[in-house]
């Protein structure tokens, strides 16, 4: 038998879940029971939280009866006296073999705006502590809220840490948004322990906003999807919404804010509330007296994991994000973070979106499986415990990330402009927009690609072309060396031809290809330094040569390249390739990887003997999964007083497909990846910028070349 609200989800009336109970695994009964002292007290939003307040605490079935006391707090401890004593609505529940208890709520009202109250709750059997909280005031003061996406499992171990760290940035929040999956089996009543012991005090002092994730739900024999049946007893939400997702799907003005939950998981499952909440959430948007807007729920509109499509979701509810330019999207799920807003997909063409979409996690559970950069991320990470502090202030929306050791991770503002959509401006200081300018970055593929191509006629030496050529910007011409063979014939030869442009687009192929015929050639690079061109190449087995030449046809071979160790000693035998050099104040740098496992750095004055400057890489493969099998670099490029380093990686053992990528650095030793990596994608490698006058242009190389502008 169970007791609790009447309309948590349609099944419950007809008590099919208590003759389930009987097939489900037990609890451990023992492990947070309840006593006739309140325990789980959680402060919960109301629609209107500047005026009124909710409170939940549990006891065991000793306490038949319960109540709360609240006062304004004041630093006299007299102020006991002026309490108003209101009795809770208490609600019994029992379920498996959780220990029978009851839930008590009580709604304060008819509070003042901007006012810190103190409340108690209990009875004759034992009180709580008197505990503070403070009203919602006016959409003229500041504002500010804490959100976390998946807390899950691991809770009191290690969330509580996040809970802790938020606190002490934010305790002046006025409400607390979770993102779904608080916990991980929805009627595990040790997992709800867990998570109150988590948040500890917390719970009781900044209200809660929560809205449900899948694993905040189950099915029932009958196969109906519902929340938790822990849910509506242990939190007292605005019951505005849809009839049968009360306290699911809800609403709350908060200071200029209209804060939104909606209930995905019922949306992945049924069509039908897919469309109820549509058509509710489509009128509280019309009708929507604030100037900000922050809609939550689990399942993201676009998801950072590539298995992953809430097609439903997104094809509901963006057209109405867009429509009605809410502001900010906070989703969960996923167990990794991304955040975008630039490069949303949009249904009308040229249209930009005006709404950050923000996917996070809290808790420890992590993934990098089937995690890639997407088009639509602005920022990502993986393995971080996260949470989130967000202040509204008139027509500014500051939103900071920190990590579980409170250190600060990203921050951005979104500003309001009359009459158009929010300006995105990133804040940190040393964030992308700051080491990566989006100028050299962002770029968008050339509608006339591919430029060029191998001729896919067997009787000629470049049927195919292969690897890194490279392309050098000279009186304004372009000078393409690039690298061609066959297998029609039989020769596995690697040749080195030339192809010239005046735009950088069209290419005409040199009469004398191909131009060297005597070493194998291919992942050049070519430095001009005085009258003298030099390409470092690979030659046969990655072994790194040296050539030279002064009019870009005619090369001679000067032999392979002698790295030496820190101490002096040759490297080891075996493959290193790949090479790629930077010149400055008379020292030659070269970058060259082994195997494509990491990348190293040498140095040379004479151009005859190359030391390792560490014996140690200098770029290593992963842990991102886009490189973590395989990372070389193409071309280092100085810019604004900075290093950056273009390599290309794969995410795949067997290197099947590739991907162009760009790190940064102050000393061309120490190097830091891009979070936007990849930049390129489609298996489009070998690639990198050249300037043409105005700006970087980005190709790729290999399999065929192409080009990338960068976007405006």
């Amino acid at each position: 038998m169970m007791y609790f609200k009447n309309n948590i989800s349609k099944i419950l009336s007809t008590g099919a879940l208590a003759a389930w109970a009987l097939t489900v695994s037990a609890q451990n009964p023992e492990r947070y029971a309840p006593t006739a002292v309140p325990d789980r007290i959680v402060l919960n939003v109301t629609a209107d939280p500047s005026t009124s307040m909710a409170v939940n605490w549990r006891t065991s079935e000793a306490a038949t009866e319960s109540f709360a006391e609240i006062a304004v707090a004041e630093a006299d401890p007299r102020f006991v006296s002026k309490a108003k004593k209101l009795k809770a609505k208490t609600e019994k529940l029992v379920w498996e073999d959780t220990p029978t208890a009851h839930y008590h709520s009580v709604i304060f009202e008819n509070l003042q705006p901007g006012t810190k109250y103190a409340y108690r709750v209990g009875g004759e059997a034992g009180w709580s502590e008197w505990i503070h909280f403070t009203t919602a005031g006016t959409r003229a003061d500041r504002l500010s809220f804490i959100y976390y996406g998946d807390v899950q499992v691991n809770i009191s171990s290690m969330w509580s840490r996040v809970a802790r760290e938020a606190y002490a940035k934010a305790p002046d929040a006025r409400l607390a948004i979770y993102a779904g999956d608080l916990i991980n089996k929805a009627n595990r009543d040790v997992e709800w322990g867990d998570w109150f012991r988590g948040g500890g005090f917390i719970h009781s002092m900044i209200p809660a906003f929560p809205t449900p994730g899948n694993h905040d739900h189950f099915e029932t024999p009958e196969g109906i999807n519902t929340t938790s049946v822990f849910w509506r007893p242990q939190f007292t939400l605005p019951e505005n919404g849809p009839k049968g997702l009360e306290e699911t799907c809800y609403y709350a003005d908060v200071q200029g804010v209209r804060f939104i939950s909606l209930n995905s998981d019922q949306v992945e499952v049924s069509e039908h509330w897919a469309q109820a909440q549509r058509q509710w959430l489509e009128g509280i948007l019309k009708n929507n007296p604030n100037p900000w807007t922050v809609v939550t729920f689990h399942h993201p509109i676009f998801s950072p994991k590539t298995t992953r499509d809430n097609q439903r979701m997104r094809e509901t509810f963006k057209p109405l994000f867009d429509k009605y330019k809410v502001d900010l999207v906070l989703q969960g799920h996923d167990h990794t973070y991304a955040r975008g807003m630039a490069n949303i997909p949009m249904a009308e063409k040229g249209a930009q979106s005006g709404t950050m979409y923000v996917v996070s996690v809290s808790g420890p559970k992590m993934t990098d499986s089937n995690v890639e950069k997407a088009a639509w991320m602005d920022r990502s990470a993986i393995y971080t415990q996260l949470f989130h502090v967000v202040n509204v202030e008139g027509g500014k929306l500051s939103f900071d990330t920190y990590t579980a050791t409170g250190a600060l991770f990203d921050a951005f503002d979104l500003i309001k402009q009359p009459g158009k959509i929010n300006r995105m401006e990133e804040r940190m200081q040393g964030n992308a927009a700051t080491e990566f300018p989006a100028e050299i970055v962002k770029f968008k593929a050339h509608n006339g690609n591919p430029l060029f191509k191998g001729t896919a006629d067997s009787n000629t030496w470049d049927e195919k072309i292969r690897e890194r050529g490279y392309i050098l910007r000279e009186g304004g011409k372009y000078y393409m060396w690039y690298t061609g063979y066959t297998k029609a014939t039989g020769d596995s030869m690697k040749y080195l031809g030339l192809a010239t442009s005046d735009d950088g687009l069209t290419w005409k192929r040199h009469p004398k290809n191909p131009i060297h015929k005597r070493l194998w050639v291919e992942d050049m690079c070519v430095v001009k330094d005085g009258s003298t061109y030099y390409m470092f190449a690979e030659s046969k087995d990655d072994i790194a040569h040296l050539l030279t030449s002064t009019d870009r046809i005619h090369w001679k071979d000067r032999g392979a390249i002698d790295i030496r160790l820190k101490n002096g000693s040759p490297i080891s035998k075996g493959p290193f390739g790949t090479p790629t050099v930077w010149k400055e104040k008379g020292i030659w740098y070269l970058f060259y990887e082994r195997n494509d496992a990491a990348v190293w750095l040498a140095t040379s004055k004479d151009l005859q003997k190359w030391t390792n400057v560490q014996d140690e890489p200098v770029l290593d493969a992963g842990p991102e999964k886009y490189d973590a099998f395989a990372v070389a670099f193409n071309k280092i490029i100085q810019y604004k007083g900075l290093y950056y380093a273009y390599y290309h990686a794969s995410a795949y053992k067997d290197w099947r497909e590739w991907t162009m990528n760009v790190a940064v650095s102050k000393d061309l030793i120490h190097w830091k990846k891009y979070e936007g990596n990849p930049i390129v994608g489609n298996d489009s490698s070998s690639g990198f910028p050249v300037f043409d006058g105005k700006q970087y242009r980005f190709y790729t190389m290999h399999p065929d070349v192409r080009v990338y502008f960068p976007e405006k």
